[in-house]
């Protein structure tokens, strides 16, 4: 009898924390302690300084509820849902997201002028767009492809809805600034449906989420770069002197003609991205990968 109870307590939310903390007490402490911090410097920051700087602001809730999903999903399926937070073919889940470099490259170039990015803001914008990755990747791929997944287990077509589906959601999700700027949204949504393919496709190849965290995040650091990048005319002359330095290989391998040209040619360069995005995914998930693929969905 106390086997059993035992054995039903383990099934509990408390149960998995505890399985975590035996298992996993590396991650369990860099998670306690990342929310403890956070936590603290919330408490701290409205007791002492009535307000949050928004990039804090924003990062302390995507952790939280990013800890709140994972929480949710393994006490669904009873401890038995794998997000994909190990270290196994992560170097995979990079190479097959290798179009996001494409758009990452072209973000910069449309970034940068004449101005400095100050320390403060780029520590605060990386913590940001990496929660924000850490959240969409948890969400978006972890919970629902793999949900999908399991769903359409006995559906042989399972892995091409789940793509499809995860990657049609993952750009509506994108629709929250439709009213303020139309065309832009639709921008967004376009390529983020495409980025979707390509993400859910290396996940479902790798189930690894760190690969997709990570491009997630860098491609979002590189889009809002210029939110941070302040133009300043009394710089001028010490930018162009530290862009000189850092940049020198870069400017002797690719012409100035040409970067001027890239950075011109950001919206095609989009459109230029998300195909081969979608064509990066189809080619990972390529008939001759299914059994590869089946055997590691065997198990949620």
């Amino acid at each position: 009898m106390n086997m059993e109870r035992d054995t039903e307590n383990r099934k509990t939310v408390s149960g998995w924390l505890y399985r975590f903390m035996e298992n996993h007490a590396i991650w369990f402490w860099v998670i306690f302690s990342t929310v403890t911090v956070l936590v603290l410097y919330k408490a701290f920051s409205v007791t002492f300084l009535e307000k949050t700087p928004y990039m804090w602001d924003y990062t302390f809730h995507h952790i939280t509820l990013t800890l709140l999903c994972i929480l949710m999903m393994r006490e669904a399926y009873q401890g038995e849902f794998h997000m994909g937070f190990h270290g196994k073919r992560f170097g995979l889940g990079l190479l097959l997201c290798w179009p996001a470099l494409l758009f990452i490259a072209l973000n910069l170039l449309s970034t940068l002028s004449v101005g400095r990015i100050y320390p403060e803001s780029l520590i605060m914008e990386m913590a940001r767009n990496v929660s924000v990755g850490l959240f969409e990747e948890v969400v978006v791929r972890a919970i629902l492809v793999g949900h999908m997944m399991h769903y359409w287990k006995n559906s042989p077509h399972r892995v091409f809805k789940s793509v499809l589906w995860s990657s049609v959601l993952f750009g509506v999700l994108h629709i929250g600034n439709v009213f303020a700027n139309p065309v832009g949204t639709a921008l967004q949504i376009f390529y983020a449906a495409g980025f979707g393919v390509m993400f859910a496709a290396a996940y479902i190849r790798t189930r690894n989420l760190w690969s997709c965290i990570l491009v997630h995040a860098l491609v979002d650091l590189a889009a809002n770069l210029n939110s941070i990048y302040v133009p300043l005319q009394a710089d001028m002359e010490a930018y162009q002197m530290s862009l000189q330095e850092v940049l020198s290989l870069a400017y002797f391998l690719v012409p100035q003609q040409i970067v001027s040209i890239l950075s011109g040619i950001f919206v095609p360069g989009i459109l230029v991205g998300v195909i081969f995005a979608v064509a990066a995914g189809a080619f990972s998930l390529r008939k001759s990968k299914a059994e590869e693929i089946a055997q590691l969905w065997e198990n949620m």
